[in-house]
């Protein structure tokens, strides 16, 4: 679509915003969603790599497993993006961060920040989400595993002293499957005695097929309020996108009166 295009059907067509926001969260994923269903109702600590291809919307499908209990969407994870100013390659630096993040002294030792965390725990749920970890080279990202969340998951699992209904989640984001590929130690099932301390790979994220946009098209045009142009179908939107689910949002965004990326990508997590 052209810009003049789109800003012709911004102007007769507007759906609200946190209506499509919710909206473009429910496109598929369900795989992923299922599985951290079952491993949350049984395990109150958990660890996961979301994986996939480029642009497959890791981060909005993080988003949506931020959101799956009503308790979680109260809280403000513990966000690190691992690619910015080099954090990812020099472990202290990570230290620093999680410090910041606890309101600590940059140069805290870190035991001192494993307690913060356990502190923090007794009273809420505590989400970590480390963006990017495709970025950092897999012999820094298993050391970090191994200095930082095994420690922490054998404190809690120790003396932690919190309610059953509390948890303690990470999610380490690969944009790129490289981390998935690499020699890392993952879970294979989450029955396994070594999780939670190493990651569970979820299912990968990859480009929506023409069922998963027809689909989603037939749930979102029943709502009173989707303002949607008839023009937009699953062909449509494969044309534009190819199915890549960032450029899916982007196309879907711009035919309901809205741009994604100055936009809505602002409620991501």
């Amino acid at each position: 679509m052209s810009t003049h295009e789109g800003k012709r059907n911004r102007g007769k067509l507007e759906t609200p915003p946190d209506l499509l926001f919710d909206l473009l969260l429910k496109i598929d994923f369900k795989q992923q969603v299922r599985l951290v269903k079952q491993v949350t109702d049984l395990h109150r600590i958990a660890a996961f790599l979301v994986h996939g291809e480029s642009n497959c919307g890791q981060r909005l499908l993080v988003t949506r497993l931020c959101c799956l209990k009503r308790q979680w969407k109260n809280i403000s994870p513990i966000k690190i993006d691992v690619s910015s100013n080099g954090v990812g390659m020099r472990l202290p630096h990570l230290w620093r961060q999680l410090a910041y993040r606890f309101r600590l002294p940059k140069d805290t030792q870190p035991n001192e920040i494993i307690e913060k965390v356990c502190d923090r725990f007794s009273t809420q749920d505590v989400i970590f989400i480390f963006y990017t970890v495709d970025y950092m080279p897999s012999e820094y990202l298993e050391q970090w595993l191994q200095e930082f969340w095994e420690p922490l998951v054998a404190r809690v699992e120790s003396s932690c002293r919190t309610s059953k209904e509390k948890h303690l989640l990470m999610f380490l984001v690969d944009n790129s499957s490289r981390v998935y590929q690499s020699n890392i130690a993952l879970a294979k099932q989450y029955q396994q005695p070594e999780y939670p301390r190493i990651p569970l790979p979820l299912p990968p994220v990859s480009p929506f097929t023409s069922n998963i946009l027809d689909d989603w098209i037939s749930d979102a045009i029943v709502h009173r309020d989707v303002q949607m142009s008839a023009e937009l179908t699953s062909q449509v939107l494969l044309e534009k996108s190819e199915g890549i689910p960032e450029l899916v949002y982007e196309t879907i965004c711009d035919y309901c009166g809205h741009d994604w990326e100055g936009d809505l990508a602002r409620w991501l997590i």
